[in-house]
This record gives structure tokens, sequence and C-alpha cells, in this order.
């Protein structure tokens, strides 16, 4: 009975573990993809309907979820209490789920947000959009690649686990 539960509980952790693995890259896929949906969606709206950019990403946010949905909730609190300096864009993108050259480049794109006109903006976010496709596509690899293979490899180590235990 003892080497039952003893089994049960290395399954579960090793499962466990597997599913923690695809869920980081899982989010890190997420980011970079609501990242790209947001670029798109900012190059319309500004381009055509010129809404300001607090209620523009707030209408972005309304009913999705995930990291990149807090940070833009965060980015709309720091504009409206008018905190737009050079510092508080970097720690906005300070997430576990973003490399740091990645993080300078996403907080150089929200510094610039408007701050030039309309035309030039629209320009800006075709090339920031452009730049994203890179790590985008590369993180939609990984999550299919080392994401999923960390799942079945933890309940494979937790069913061999298991067995051995019994």
């Amino acid at each position: 009975m003892l080497e039952l539960v003893l089994g049960g509980i290395l399954f579960a952790c090793c499962a466990y573990t597997g599913i923690g693995i695809r869920s980081y890259y899982r989010k890190r896929k997420e980011i970079y993809e609501q990242y790209a949906g947001y670029l798109d969606y900012l190059q319309e709206d500004i381009g055509f309907l010129k809404t300001p950019l607090v209620e523009s990403t707030r209408e972005y946010c309304r009913g999705k979820k995930g990291e990149f949905i807090k940070i833009l909730s965060r980015y709309c609190t720091m504009l409206e209490e008018g905190k737009t300096g050079r510092a508080e864009f970097d720690e906005l993108f300070a997430s576990p789920y973003v490399e740091k050259r990645q993080r300078k480049e996403i907080a150089s794109v929200f510094y610039g947000l408007g701050k030039v006109d309309a035309d030039t903006q629209t320009e800006n976010l075709r090339k920031a959009r452009a730049a994203v496709e890179t790590p985008l596509n590369f993180y939609k690899k990984k999550y299919e690649t080392t994401g999923t293979l960390a799942f079945k490899l933890g309940v494979v180590l937790g069913i061999a686990a298991m067995i051995l235990a019994a």
C-alpha cells in the first residue's frame, strides 16, 4: 500500500514538472502572439480611427487574459498617472517570459508610442511588427517541440517511477 502511495506521489511530481515546463513555453509564445496582435490592432486604430492610446489599449485588453494583457493594463495605468520615463518602461517589461534584449526592443516601441504623428507612428508599428515575427515563430516552434516533449516526458517518467516504486 505504501509503495502505491509513493508511486502516485512520484508520478504527480514528474507530471507536474512536465506541465510547468510546458506552461512556461506556452506563456512565452502567448506574450509574442498578443504583442503582435496588439501591434496590428494599433496600426489600424491609430491609422484610421485616430483613437487615443489609453482608450485604444483598454479596448484591446477587454475580454482577454494573459501575461501581455497584464502588462498592457499596467501600461495604461502608467500613462494615466503620467509615468512616461524610460526607466518605468524598462521596468514594465521585466517579465521572466521575455528575454533582456527583447525587453529593451519592446520597451522602446512602447516608449515611442504617441510621440510622433500618426503616419510615422503607423510606420514604426509596421517595423516593430516585422521585427517581432522572428521571435514569435521561434517561440511557437519551441512550444510545439520542447514544451509538449517536456509534458510527455514528465508523464512517462512519472509512470516509470510509479512502476519502479511498486
